[in-house]
């Protein structure tokens, strides 16, 4: 029996026959088990909180608050009767149950829940406890609502101890234990509250002609992630050697803390001018037999991983590879998994891509240079053994040979090991597995690196794995990494403007001599005597430009990434229209709106913003349906910042984050989840690479910085993530319905619709700041560090109100005459 709970029932013996008093009851028994037993901390609560409405004023003996949970607790002398309800343990809060003293005490609270808006409330003498829902928001009435009643202190605290606790204590009710128990749901967000259920767009759509069109077949090769794989050249103008360094962003005044080396020794960094040539050396010195290699390439997602093994080898490290005839020569064969399907047989899928690659290897596939030394030692004992009558005679020698290798090679396996075997003994063979990570499995991922070591072993070969930070770190304790003693090259991303420089260069390259042409909006057709003249107008778009920043902090080193969201906002921006070229023609000069091409951006090739088919996730909704978690993502991503702001800033343990966020009533799940989503929206990092854990160490990215310091305040982004937030405010519901389809309706009157439009914005985000308060409040009145207690969306809103002033103006100068017809 816990101590606690046996001194609090033997004290309360003697209290029954005392007939204590309130005072003492509370004193001595319901304080004790509040705070003692279940958990609740001195800051939850208030006592004798009081309430005044229409000139009645309403007590109550505990009010405990959070950031997500509230909770009243009545508290009555220990001989109040409660005896009517005895002998019941879940009853209707009927009539014919509320009588006499518990009756009178169950509508005492009743009445003051209704007056704050509390879902549930205790009532209790210090003996007898009762749970139950005094202010239901769902639609049922409270007369056909039941409560849960523990008739005695023993049967709270020794016979159903798990059970009372699990109900009352602070965890179990932030983690909503209430809601379950007497609702039979967690989730108070289940109306379709989101606007891009109702509408197919957040404004009307403009009738432009993107002249892009002329050009979109020179963009698709040229901003394709995977141009290493179609032209030699094309990957040379492509290839970018230096890395990004960035290390503090002036905008936003927050240091950017690079990530852990994850590997067990300093890593080659050929993006480095000073280690530029150091994987070819590498690789030379493995050709020319010094010692077999074992490469392990690491980089994080999009940064180059597969390009720089294709440059390496078509390139920087070609004249290695030269194909002769009169010799062996070393070999270079890459499987690439990104065909992979977790349906197949791992083994048999490596098989087969090498019995490809033998098929087309002129070497390999050979059989005066290759296959027959590959099998001479089984083809002399067979002809010693079970062969030996044909020893002599060259005709049958020949087709029993070549029964035998055609029996090896319709197996396969046998014929690949034999023939790789082979070629190793004579020469350098790499094996390059690239694009693991695509397999979301970990089984099957330790499956191929299992079998893909198990034949490098085997067959004596050099072997490169490329693979992002974060599949190394969670394989690299696995003993199948022992094999070898890998040399790690790290590829760090280049800068994306950089990036994008080279491949608008191919694009130029690419139309150079075309000639194009295309309807204007009066109709006109316009001929351009060089296509040129179009990439260029984009190129001066967007390099150096608002527009290839965004791009750049958006993609977060992400280089593939950052090609698909320039590739897509070139095609459904409507970014490159006849008043566009004309401009740029007679004047050579035009920049493309910066909001047009992150709106385009946020909404790829859909029509409304909804998260899960846009590059960039919303800080508004944690989608954990429930009103009081909605601004969970921010309220963490702030601190997060707030600490990055700090030039002695390292990390933020996951354990610092889960303390803070239960201190104001987040439950640990729920604080996990938003930590594993914004870490999957690129907003945060964990230092070491590995999954958010409570044990990780975090990072805010660069784009989670401007998320907090720059798109809070941008209208564009506002307007489009509040497509897919729900809005849990019956008031605010209705108005942001009613502009939304008023907006839609408004046409003609630019002017006007923008008018509109600001009013939804502001509408939305004064929703946001009241649905932030509670975290906020509590994060002070809970005295948690300053970076907790910043609010975000008040720093904020100066940002927004010029950004929307800029906007009004820019539309009243290309609309004056709206203006005046608008009355605006």
């Amino acid at each position: 029996m816990p101590i606690v709970e046996d001194h609090i029932t033997e004290l309360l013996k003697s209290l029954r026959m005392a007939n204590a008093n309130e005072a003492e009851t509370r004193l001595k028994v319901i304080d004790r088990v509040m705070f003692e037993v279940l958990n609740w901390r001195l800051e939850d609560v208030a006592v004798e909180h009081r309430v005044s409405e229409d000139g009645h004023t309403q007590i109550t003996d505990y009010f405990f608050k959070t950031a997500t949970s509230l909770l009243v607790v009545e508290a009555k002398r220990i001989g109040k009767d409660f005896s009517n309800v005895a002998g019941k343990r879940r009853f209707l809060l009927s009539d014919i149950n509320l009588t006499g003293d518990f009756g009178s005490a169950v509508k005492q609270a009743r009445d003051f829940c209704r007056s704050r808006s509390v879902l549930f409330a205790v009532v209790t003498n210090g003996d007898a406890w009762f749970i139950f829902p005094a202010n239901r928001n769902d639609g049922v009435l409270f007369s056909e609502s039941s409560g849960i009643f523990f008739e005695s202190i023993e049967q709270a605290l020794l016979f159903e101890r798990d059970t009372f606790v699990g109900l009352l204590s602070r965890d179990a009710v932030i983690e909503r234990s209430l809601d379950r128990a007497l609702l039979g749901t967690v989730e108070n967000q289940v109306e379709q509250r989101r606007l891009n259920l109702f509408f197919e767009s957040s404004t009307p759509k403009l009738d432009r002609h993107n002249i892009f069109d002329l050009v979109e077949s020179e963009f698709v090769v040229a901003l394709n992630p995977d141009i290493s794989t179609q032209d030699v050249n094309l990957l040379r103008e492509a290839y970018v050697r230096t890395p990004s360094r960035i290390k503090f962003d002036r905008r936003i005044q927050m240091h950017i803390r690079r990530r852990e080396n994850v590997a067990s020794k300093g890593p080659i960094r050929p993006m480095k001018s000073g280690e530029a040539g150091a994987v070819v050396d590498l690789i030379k010195g493995a050709a020319s037999r010094v010692r077999p290699l074992a490469i392990m390439l690491l980089g994080p997602v999009g940064a180059g991983k597969t390009t720089f093994l294709e440059y390496t080898y078509g390139i920087s490290a070609a004249s290695v590879f030269e194909k002769r005839p009169d010799r062996a020569y070393p070999h270079w064969v890459r499987l690439d998994f990104r065909g992979f399907s977790a349906a197949q047989n791992v083994r048999t899928f490596i098989f087969e891509k090498l019995f490809r690659a033998i098929e087309i290897e002129p070497f390999m596939s050979d059989y005066e240079r290759c296959v027959k030394h590959a099998y001479k030692l089984e083809l002399d004992a067979l002809f010693r053994g079970p062969l030996h009558l044909f020893q002599n005679d060259e005709a049958e020698r020949n087709r029993q040979i070549a029964a035998y290798l055609m029996e090896q090679y319709k197996k396969v396996e046998p014929y690949v090991l034999a023939v790789l075997r082979y070629t190793a003994s004579k020469t350098a063979f790499f094996l390059v597995i690239d694009n693991v990570d695509q397999i979301e499995d970990a089984e099957i991922q330790e499956t191929i690196f299992s079998e893909v070591m198990a034949i490098a072993h085997e067959s004596k070969f050099n072997i490169i794995l490329a693979m992002r930070d974060a599949t190394y770190v969670k394989n690299k304790n696995s003993p199948i990494f022992d094999a070898y003693d890998f040399d790690p090259v790290a590829i760090e991303s280049p800068p994306v403007e950089s990036v994008l420089s080279r491949r608008f260069a191919i694009a130029e390259n690419l139309v150079a001599g075309n000639v194009g042409e295309f309807v204007a909006e009066n109709g006109m057709k316009i001929q351009v005597s060089d296509l040129r003249a179009v990439v260029e107008m984009l190129r001066r778009s967007v390099l150096g430009t608002e527009i290839g920043r965004q791009i750049e902090i958006l993609a977060t080193g992400d280089v593939r990434l950052a090609l698909r969201m320039t590739r897509e906002f070139l095609q459904y921006g409507y970014s490159a229209t006849a008043k566009a070229y004309r401009i740029f023609r007679d004047t050579g000069n035009y920049q493309l709106p910066p909001h047009e091409a992150l709106r385009a951006i946020m909404l790829g090739n859909q029509t409304i913003y909804r998260e899960a088919f846009s590059v960039l996730g919303n800080p508004f909704d944690a989608r954990l349906n429930r009103t009081e978690f909605q601004l969970a993502r921010l309220f963490i991503l702030s601190a997060l910042v707030a600490h990055a702001s700090d030039a002695q800033f390292q990390f933020v343990t996951g354990n610092e984050i889960l303390e803070s966020s239960s201190k104001i009533g987040l439950p640990v799940q729920s604080t996990l989840r938003v930590l594993s989503d914004l870490h999957d929206f690129r907003f945060v990092q964990t230092l070491s690479h590995g999954p958010p854990t409570p044990d990780a160490n975090y990072i805010p990215t660069r784009l989670g910085g401007h998320i907090i310091r720059q798109f809070l305040g941008n209208f564009t982004f506002l307007e489009n993530v509040m497509m897919d937030t729900f809005i849990p405010f019956d008031d605010v519901w209705e108005q942001i319905r009613y502009d939304s389809e008023a907006i839609l309706r408004e046409r003609h009157n630019t002017v006007a619709r923008l008018r509109r439009r600001k009013q939804r914005v502001l509408t939305f985000y004064g929703a946001m700041q009241r649905l932030y308060q509670p975290l906020l409040v509590e994060s002070r009145l809970r005295a948690l560090p300053a970076v907790w207690c910043t609010d975000p969306l008040a720093n904020a809103l100066t940002d927004l109100h010029l950004h929307i002033q800029r906007a009004t103006r820019s539309a009243v100068r290309l609309y004056g005459d709206e203006k005046q017809s608008s009355g605006v």
